[in-house]
């Protein structure tokens, strides 16, 4: 990984809590959600097309 991208995924992650390590779970695990809305709403629009 690209040691900018290391010191500012370092940087978020003392913003925002404890660790790179719990900042990138957080990140991911809120991606995996913003995917799934996402999944959700088209099928709604689908429905009403």
């Amino acid at each position: 990984m690209c040691l900018i991208v290391v010191k500012n995924l370092d940087d978020l992650a003392k913003r925002k809590g404890p660790s790179r390590q719990a900042f990138l779970k957080e990140q991911l695990e809120t991606l995996s959600i913003v995917e799934e809305e996402a999944k959700r709403e088209q099928a709604i629009d689908d429905l009403y097309d």
